[in-house]
């Protein structure tokens, strides 16, 4: 019996060779941590990988909106909408609206959701610090430029998504 014929009209050679696809094997080392993470803040947390996100953007910057969230994580409103009302309702964070501007409201961790954060940090930190273990702190350095570097020539329009 014959092997079954392809119908792509690109055949093995002219295939992208994702074990040396940068783009790829960037997608596989992001979902590995994010799994891995997802997992940590899951049973040390009972939290879901967003809620995990939207605490630790507030936990960086108190004060940040949930626009200024969407803007530095890569969740969209919807997602971070859902995560923020999760971790209110849960008394993680409060909601004070902007002395400038009342449609504006900002997001602090209360003690519950700081005292959570300071638990779960040493145990997401250890995953990043697992992978550092393999890269001398010059590499470490050099990765996070040319990741940086990377990320700013990628567009991020919504015809680009």
């Amino acid at each position: 019996m014959s092997e079954p014929r392809s119908l792509s009209a690109a055949t093995p050679g002219d295939a992208i060779q994702l074990d040396s696809y940068w783009p790829y094997q960037v997608t596989v080392l992001a979902d590995l941590i994010s799994r891995r993470t997802a997992e940590i803040v899951r049973r040390e947390g009972d939290l879901n990988l967003s809620q995990w996100r939207v605490l630790a953007a507030i936990a960086e910057r108190p004060g940040r909106t949930a626009v200024e969230v969407v803007a530095m994580t890569p969740m969209d409103k919807g997602i971070v909408s859902r995560a923020t009302k999760a971790l209110l309702l849960a008394g993680l964070l409060v909601r004070e609206a902007s002395q400038v501007d009342g449609r504006v409201s900002h997001l602090y961790l209360t003690e519950k959701g700081d005292a959570l954060y300071q638990r779960l940090r040493p145990h997401v930190e250890a995953v990043a610090q697992a992978a550092n273990a393999v890269l001398a702190p010059s590499d470490q350095t050099d990765f996070c430029a040319l990741v940086r570097r990377l990320a700013d020539t990628m567009p991020d329009t919504p015809e680009s998504r």
